[in-house]
């Protein structure tokens, strides 16, 4: 067989560490100047308008969150009140479907006594040019029609 798997003279050999080498370091007058005093006050005026812009986007970014979430509520609460109104139309609907059928119509006719309608009941009126019919009163209105007129005209002369 050729050469071993494991080659334990090498696994006993120390490395030997490498001296590298170190640059010279030297130290130069330079870097950031200073600030004066008033470019100072600036510079933290600016990092406080900056912290307060960016506290104010902070708290309306969560006020709108606040204001969908609610308007979120009642779009899901106007939601199930149209379920419930679609409900009771349907409802109502077929109830009234149902009781307006003919069949269920002629059949409570016929429990009141009703009978159908005979032609010869039928009476056909011709009316005159003015195209009006005009219905007599019952004697009760005309004597309540003649008292509110008395009435009117009373109070119209007391004024």
């Amino acid at each position: 067989m050729g050469q071993a798997a494991y080659d334990y003279n090498t696994a006993r050999r120390r490395k030997v560490p490498q001296t590298q080498r170190k640059t010279a370091l030297r130290v130069e007058k330079g870097g950031k100047r200073r600030l004066s005093p008033l470019q100072a006050a600036l510079r933290n005026a600016m990092h406080l308008v900056a912290a307060a812009l960016l506290t104010g986007f902070a708290i309306s970014l969560l006020m709108s969150e606040a204001q969908l979430v609610e308007l979120n509520d009642q779009i899901q609460d106007a939601k199930a009140q149209l379920v419930s109104a679609q409900s009771q139309y349907t409802y109502y609907n077929s109830t009234l479907n149902s009781k307006t059928n003919i069949t269920s119509v002629e059949e409570a006719a016929s429990r009141l006594g009703l009978m159908k309608i005979d032609p010869s009941q039928i009476t056909y009126i011709r009316l005159n040019e003015s195209g009006a019919l005009e219905r007599q009163q019952s004697p009760v209105r005309q004597w309540t029609s003649f008292i509110y007129n008395g009435a009117v005209t009373i109070l119209g002369t007391v004024k």
